[in-house]
């Protein structure tokens, strides 16, 4: 069996937010980006100032919702 290899990618703060749209913050190693995300595409309900993460594991990129542990 192979073991998964897991590794946060970016980590994201939510600026604002309306019922379709998210504006947030992400920051990678080297840069932060502002980026408008589809409300849909989050795993949980988010409100201004949460903070989510891309993380990859076994090929596929998820966000997830809080910080990264």
């Amino acid at each position: 069996m192979k073991s998964a290899i897991i590794m946060a990618l970016y980590i994201g703060v939510v600026d604002s937010v309306d019922s379709e749209f998210a504006n947030v913050e992400i920051t990678t190693s080297n840069d932060m980006v502002l980026v408008t995300l589809p409300v849909a595409m989050f795993p949980c309900d988010i409100e201004e100032g949460d903070m989510f993460y891309f993380e990859h594991v076994d090929g596929v990129t998820e966000i997830r919702c809080g910080e990264p542990e």
